[in-house]
């Protein structure tokens, strides 16, 4: 049987994948030693790996809404995770720039499977407690939803965080309907607050990460019948916690000897005390090797299912019509600089810093990496240039590296790139921080500043801001981040340069 998308290979289909607090350092292109992820260091090969991509955010919630909008932050108004303090915004706003829009209008079949957190719909007001014991939200009071049909996706709506994705009623179904349990088992938890790392005994079947694959196949499957090229976005809940991890992947790493991490015994003299906000309730390496070796295998198990949609598309000669896009939200700290734990508050590579490998529609002969730096709102923007939407709306903070992915040099691209914070839960931080040459610059309002240089230190050890020696790069840096700001229409400018350069 012919398949009408199979012969269509003028505009290219994109398969958008995307976790959630994933590690660079878990992928081999990025120098990754442990972690086995062998069907997405293939897609690397075939790729261009981007090796200074940042995220808006190191938040899901502002860090996804950005992907969505092209917008920052501070712009979008998603500013923490949705429902809680700091965020202006809880149902993500359906505007003709989203990304969902803006690919309609090029004819594009879209769809939407897994992680959301861009909206719970009134449906949270049943439970959502604290905030609402008083006063109800205004989204809640109008009865606003923003989940991915909302918004224009043919998708599952999966409203809110989704902690791990195994609690909603669609995935049960999904496994009453094939005979298959969950089985989570040998749970350990204990070194900060409700994170917990478990082995799933149950079938690969009875993985998050295939059902979630299962469910991009079956839309996927509906789209290659049409006429129009598609876009599918494929998001999982993991590595982010809970650290679920099925036994098959699991056993890689039993025997596994971890080395502690470079800068795991950093006393954190010259740091900024909001860090401790995060502190781990140990500082012992082996307490944190549980949690780790599961985090491996569970990224292992999203490496399998990558793996399994890879054949899927080649299996329908798809594969050589798709660009293929593989990113994550935000990093993950799992113990760094002495026990620190999540995100959020400190703006270290680990938890800043992105993979993104990008496959053009035919792949490459060998992989070649990119060193400009990238972010999440140029991703939004690459994606409507490769549909053929060209620039995108008015106001959006990304341009389209899309010329990079042809080997060639884009005209006065940005020599530096930002990622934005504001907090997490009850506590409001706004941050700045600025990638640009081999240095890194932190402005913590309130708190004492960051500056690293990345050559000697690449670890973050040291904190440059008070030696002398760095005082002329801290204030080339100060100007850069001002500079950037009234680029991108910061209302934190005139606070800045209050506060740090008069």
């Amino acid at each position: 049987m012919s398949h009408k998308n199979e012969q269509s290979p003028s505009r290219p289909n994109i398969l958008f994948i995307q976790t959630d607090q994933q590690r660079v350092d878990t992928l081999r292109s990025y120098g990754g030693q442990v972690c086995q992820t062998p069907n997405l260091n293939q897609l690397a090969e075939e790729s261009v790996v981007f090796e200074n991509a940042y995220t808006s955010c190191p938040v899901c919630t502002p860090a996804r809404a950005s992907m969505q909008t092209g917008m920052y932050p501070f712009k979008h108004g998603m500013q923490t995770n949705t429902y809680g303090m700091g965020s202006m915004v809880h149902e993500l706003p359906d505007t003709s720039r989203l990304l969902s829009r803006q690919l309609q209008e090029q004819d594009y079949s879209i769809g939407y499977t897994g992680k959301w957190h861009l909206g719970f719909g009134p449906e949270i007001g049943k439970w959502l407690q604290g905030n609402t014991a008083y006063i109800r939200f205004p989204d809640i009071a109008a009865g606003n939803r923003s989940l991915p049909t909302d918004v224009g996706y043919e998708a599952d709506d999966f409203a809110g965080h989704g902690g791990g994705g195994m609690g909603y009623p669609e995935f049960k179904k999904y496994l009453a309907d094939n005979g298959l349990t969950w089985q989570e088992e040998n749970k350990v938890s204990g070194h900060f607050e409700f994170h917990y790392a478990s082995e799933l005994t149950s079938p690969i079947e009875s993985s998050v990460e295939y059902y979630l694959t299962e469910r991009a196949i079956h839309y996927i499957d509906q789209f290659r019948d049409r006429e129009d090229p598609f876009f599918f976005s494929l998001n999982f809940w993991g590595p982010h916690e809970p650290y679920v991890a099925p036994t098959e992947f699991l056993n890689w790493y039993r025997d596994v000897e971890l080395e502690p991490w470079p800068n795991f015994y950093d006393d954190n003299k010259d740091k900024p005390s909001i860090h401790q906000i995060k502190k781990g309730n140990t500082k012992e390496w082996a307490d944190f090797v549980p949690y780790i070796k599961h985090y491996y295998a569970a990224m292992s198990s999203i490496d399998a299912q990558v793996g399994r949609l890879m054949d899927y598309l080649k299996k329908h000669n798809l594969y050589d019509n798709t660009i293929i896009i593989f990113t994550a939200d935000h990093g993950e700290s799992l113990g760094i600089h002495g026990g620190l734990c999540d995100k959020s508050f400190f703006m270290y590579e680990e938890t800043c810093r992105i993979p993104l490998i990008v496959k053009p529609a035919s792949g490459l002969e060998e992989s070649r990496t990119e060193a400009s730096f990238v972010g999440t709102c140029d991703i939004h923007a690459t994606i409507l240039d490769l549909a053929g939407a060209g620039s995108p709306p008015k106001g959006s903070d990304g341009r389209s590296f899309a010329p990079m992915l042809d080997g060639e040099t884009v005209a006065e691209w940005p020599d530096c790139v930002v990622t934005e914070g504001a907090g997490l839960e009850g506590a409001m931080f706004t941050q700045r921080m600025l990638r640009k040459d081999t240095y890194k610059y932190v402005f913590n309002c309130g708190d004492m500043d960051e500056l690293y240089d990345l050559t000697n230190d690449p670890h973050e050890m040291t904190n440059l801001v008070k030696h002398e020696d760095y005082a002329g790069k801290l204030a080339e840096l100060r100007q850069s981040l001002a500079d950037w700001m009234v680029l991108h229409e910061d209302g934190l400018l005139k606070q800045f340069k209050r506060m740090r350069m008069e």
